[in-house]
């Protein structure tokens, strides 16, 4: 099992922060490769579905809200895969303090195989563009 941590501070408030990492709805705006979800509830144990960027072609994958904490944390996992998000937001004198957890609890051989060859490396990456994008959209005009 890989997992990945990385921190950041974004220059927005944390309601900005939050209107952008709180509701999947809003993920396709700055989440990397994240081009649709579809669910009509956001809370804690709620399903929705993603659609993802890839390399040959877009996949879809189903995805289950662990934990939910207004303004504060939102936890999920693909139930398909295995890969999971977690996102911790602080308020910090007008901006936020994120702290970001991307791993893989895999499903399968398949996604033990990349989980153990190059897992760590594609979610250092995956988390530090995502912290970046996420930075950039907060700080757009509302």
């Amino acid at each position: 099992m890989s997992e990945y941590r990385h921190q950041a501070l974004i220059a927005a408030p944390i309601e900005r922060v939050w209107e952008l990492v709180g509701n999947p709805a809003r993920h396709p705006e700055w989440f990397p490769r994240v081009v649709e979800v579809r669910g009509d509830n956001f809370r804690a144990g709620d399903v929705f579905v993603q659609v993802t960027r890839q390399p040959l072609r877009n996949m879809e994958t189903t995805l289950e809200i662990d934990r939910l904490e207004d303004m504060r944390e939102l936890s999920f996992h693909c139930r398909d895969t295995g890969t999971y998000t977690h996102w911790l937001l602080t308020p910090a004198r007008g901006d936020t303090f994120v702290e970001a957890q991307f791993g893989m609890e895999p499903n399968g051989v398949i996604y033990r195989v990349f989980d153990a060859t190059a897992g760590r490396a594609y979610f250092r990456h995956w988390i530090e563009q995502s912290l970046s994008a996420l930075s950039h959209k907060a700080s757009e005009p509302a």
